[in-house]
């Protein structure tokens, strides 16, 4: 089983609400949360962990593996305890994946006007023919980007590996010797969300978990 769990990021915390669930981070968490300029950033790494928190209790883990947050010389973090997760936010929204067996990655992006000329050259010569034709051209290509970049996240190599080099069938990627599931994830109308695993036909579960200010 593959939990995916999201929720929405809302309107600023209050700083009380902010300390309450700040102090349930490690310390390492909070200073990577501190880094962010933006308020919706923070706010967006914090939900992230509390999610991952949530996730773990879920998956029969106590919420104190967090303390066991490491992150490779990429940067992707890893827990002690042999669960994989992988955490992305974009617009309104933050998405956290969680798998007990194997890796996962996971990307969210809410669709915008960006040029998509500039990303041409992350993409083969058949994904941009599609993204051409196609009748939304901005849908097409973040699901494309959406794909690529949870497939980049699973594999955990980052940004040494080039976008243009992962191939998508259906719902397989390809790069290099491996293959990659990937699955579609809707969260919400004007976003793409996919997931990538190294597992065939998982079962997912998907959970909207309402954050809202714990005001004691």
């Amino acid at each position: 089983m593959i939990f995916v769990l999201f929720s929405h990021i809302g309107e600023m915390l209050s700083s009380r609400a902010w300390d309450r669930y700040l102090l349930e981070m490690p310390e390492s968490v909070r200073k990577r949360i501190s880094r962010y300029r933006r308020w919706e950033d923070r706010q967006a790494g914090l939900f992230g962990k509390l999610l991952l928190a949530e996730g773990l209790r879920l998956c029969g883990y106590p919420a104190e593996h967090l303390w066991n947050l490491v992150w490779d010389a990429s940067g992707r973090p890893f827990l002690g305890c042999g669960m994989d997760f992988n955490i992305s936010h974009s617009g309104a929204y933050v998405v956290c994946a969680l798998c007990p067996a194997g890796r996962v990655g996971i990307d969210i992006e809410e669709i915008r006007m960006v040029d998509i000329q500039d990303f041409k050259t992350q993409m083969s010569g058949d994904q941009w023919e599609a993204i051409v034709v196609s009748e939304n051209r901005l849908e097409k290509f973040f699901t494309l980007w959406t794909q690529k970049e949870a497939v980049i996240k699973a594999d955990g190599r980052g940004l040494a590996i080039p976008l243009n080099e992962i191939i998508m069938e259906g719902e397989k990627a390809f790069l290099a010797n491996n293959i990659w599931g990937v699955k579609e994830v809707r969260i919400a109308d004007g976003y793409c969300c996919h997931l990538a695993m190294n597992r065939e036909n998982p079962k997912v579960r998907i959970e909207n978990i309402f954050l809202q200010p714990v005001i004691l």
